[in-house]
């Protein structure tokens, strides 16, 4: 369907962006949707020592999934309740997460600090399986995203306006419980997208913050996430 040169069609997973988009005319040119709900992208399923989330799960079936929800000492549970209320944690996806790559999107940047990578398809029907650290992903139909069981421990860190309001600035770290490796930090609302602790940031200057703040939270922030790292049982919950 994608491929019809008649029409410019978008795939609509959740359509928490998307929907807002074509009602206010900002996704020029789109024609029409190809509606994902009966693809059977909603499975999460567990092979081995990964786990494979679906495309089409919500953000609310992440933090109640009772493995993904205590992964890395619940980072992703708390990465989901960061994204926003009730209602759209139900409808938005991890696949939609992955494809728009918001800079302020505290699931990514959790997906990012435990090393996720994501499956596609892309339009001529070759499957692809990418590292979401090291890809742009653009273009293609998002199958899963798929995470390591390893044990880790998680640390989470976010300035925001209100507790309930999406971060000004946010970081996510994970590391190997036994400590065999340094730690891995990730933070968003530091870039044009969320990214790895490391490289010269690119914060945007805006009326939640300026550059200059977001500089200065992101390094706060990183060393909270990184101190409840060292506060951690040596268990994994």
């Amino acid at each position: 369907m994608l491929a019809r040169s008649e029409a410019r069609l978008v795939f609509l997973a959740g359509g928490t962006l998307l929907v807002g988009e074509l009602e206010t005319r900002t996704a020029h040119g789109v024609t029409g949707v190809v509606d994902l709900r009966e693809t059977g992208l909603d499975k999460i399923n567990l092979r081995e020592d990964v786990v494979s989330v679906g495309a089409m799960c919500t953000f609310s079936m992440v933090a109640a999934h009772p493995v993904l929800s205590k992964l890395a000492d619940g980072l992703l549970k708390r990465a989901a309740y960061g994204e926003g209320p009730l209602n759209l944690r139900n409808a938005a996806t991890v696949g939609g997460v992955v494809a728009c790559a918001e800079y302020d999107s505290e699931l990514y940047a959790a997906l990012l600090a435990l090393d996720a990578a994501v499956t596609l398809y892309t339009l001529e029907g070759m499957k692809q399986t990418l590292p979401l650290r090291k890809s742009s992903i653009d273009g293609g139909l998002i199958a899963e995203v798929t995470l390591s069981m390893a044990k880790r421990h998680g640390g989470a860190a976010r300035i925001a306006r209100t507790p309930s309001d999406r971060p000004i600035v946010a970081a996510y770290a994970a590391a190997p419980c036994d400590g065999d490796a340094n730690p891995e930090v990730a933070m968003c609302g530091v870039g044009p997208r969320p990214l790895m602790a490391g490289p010269p940031l690119d914060p945007p200057d805006d009326f939640k913050g300026s550059a200059e703040y977001r500089l200065a939270m992101a390094e706060i922030v990183s060393q909270r996430a990184l101190a409840q790292l060292e506060k951690a049982p040596s268990h994994v919950r």
